[in-house]
């Protein structure tokens, strides 16, 4: 954890601290004075400690401790505050002590000044305030000569009890402090646990945009250096027959371009954010059957089987029209790719759980293990995935798997006992079943 913010939650403490010393030297005052009173009436103090005296002390603590107050207010987060805090309380414990000429039952009293300095975990500030409580201790005993109260055995039994009494307080604070420490200790581990996550994150996340940019560089590369190398072709001439051929390519190559730039901005806004949804109520196996003629040359030139097996009466499905679309289509063409020839693809749209499953299963090959959830990255194809009937930017199930997450879809990829299924679902248009 970097020193900054070690330093603001330590100043934070300072703070905190600072206002519960003020608060718990409040309190005992209010409970001092009325126990004082109570000793006096009754005979247990010395001669020489007065209510008038006893007055005195607690007007001039009050006016101390709002004077402190006001200045906590303004300057408590700084680290020279604690010090003026424990050093007017030492200011009060001392008036308690001088207006009772510094008799037996007040001696104690200066030990609570070196266990509130416990509280901000600064051995200096202890330190500190041991120093003062022996200092103040010797200056009374050349001051003030031994004063004993008067009631004879059953004062001094009394302020035994009263001694108890202060170390019972003395051992609660002690307690407290460490209770705040172990809670300060486990905000810090908190504290650094979190930022260590933000730091694996940031490191994974600089990490994807690099695989990013690499694998669309190499993406572009391919189709730039075949439409350099063609262009430079018909510059330098070429055979009449050739330069068709070489323009288609030039055509396709950009195309394929635009195809990939176009995916990338779409990914890109899908990923941040940028991407919505409009649903509406639309048949899904009508949607399906339009994409299978879209591309039906390429199912007749591969001579595969494709079957869509409808087990709903109501395949009408709430979603984005045209995010669906891109679902399809890229499901699909994903199907087609990986189809080997003369084999079948098989679509089946049916009912579950008010929703509507739609899955593609296609005969061939099994996704290794490794593969079954890197599909979904960008660029990312599998060893057998390469086909030279069509060339897709690897941006397709990416883009996929985003607009999935915008429809709160259930959603994977399995392999089956014939080859590999994708599969997806959405929530059943109700209102069509029920007109």
């Amino acid at each position: 954890m970097n020193n900054s913010l070690i330093s603001h939650l330590l100043e934070d403490n300072t703070q905190h601290h600072n206002f519960f010393i003020l608060k718990l030297v409040s309190f005992l005052l209010a409970v001092i004075v009325p126990v004082t009173i109570l000793m006096k009436i009754s005979g247990l103090t010395t001669p020489n400690l007065s209510l008038t005296n006893i007055v005195k002390v607690v007007t001039a603590s009050a006016l101390i401790l709002l004077f402190l107050r006001s200045i906590l207010k303004v300057y408590g987060k700084h680290n020279a505050s604690k010090w003026l805090v424990i050093t007017s309380i030492f200011s009060i414990f001392m008036m308690f002590r001088t207006a009772a000429y510094a008799a037996l039952e007040v001696h104690t009293i200066l030990y609570l000044t070196i266990i509130l300095s416990i509280f901000y975990f600064d051995y200096r500030l202890v330190i500190y305030a041991t120093f003062l409580c022996i200092a103040g201790d010797y200056v009374f005993s050349l001051f003030f000569p031994q004063s004993i109260p008067t009631g004879g055995s059953a004062a001094e039994q009394f302020i035994r009890y009263l001694n108890y009494t202060w170390a019972g307080m003395a051992g609660s604070m002690g307690t407290y402090t460490m209770r705040q420490l172990l809670h300060l200790a486990s905000e810090l581990k908190y504290t650094n646990d979190r930022l260590q996550e933000d730091i694996e994150k940031e490191k994974k996340l600089e990490q994807i945009l690099k695989d990013f940019i690499a694998a669309a560089s190499h993406e572009l590369k391919s189709p730039l250096g075949i439409i350099q190398s063609y262009a430079e072709a018909l510059r330098d001439g070429l055979k009449p027959n050739k330069q068709e051929q070489y323009l288609n390519t030039i055509i396709n190559e950009t195309s394929y371009m635009g195809k990939l730039v176009n995916d990338m901005l779409d990914l890109s806004r899908l990923e941040n954010g940028y991407a919505e949804i409009t649903k509406q109520e639309f048949d899904i196996y009508q949607l399906t059957a339009k994409i299978i003629q879209r591309w039906q040359s390429w199912i007749e030139e591969k001579n595969l089987q494709c079957q869509i097996i409808n087990q709903t009466a109501y395949p009408r499905v709430i979603g984005d029209y045209s995010k669906i679309e891109i679902c399809l289509t890229n499901f699909i063409t994903n199907a087609l790719q990986n189809t080997p020839p003369g084999q079948k693809i098989t679509i089946h749209i049916q009912e579950e759980e008010k929703h509507i499953l739609w899955a593609i299963e296609n005969e061939g090959s099994h996704l290794a293990e490794k593969d079954l959830q890197k599909v979904w990255l960008p660029f990312y194809r599998t060893d057998k995935s390469h086909s030279k009937e069509y060339r897709g930017t690897g941006l397709g199930l990416a883009i996929t798997q985003n607009i999935l997450n915008l429809h709160k879809s259930h959603y994977g990829v399995k392999n089956t006992s014939k080859g590999v299924c994708f599969y997806f679902s959405l929530p059943q248009a109700f209102s069509s079943v029920q007109g």
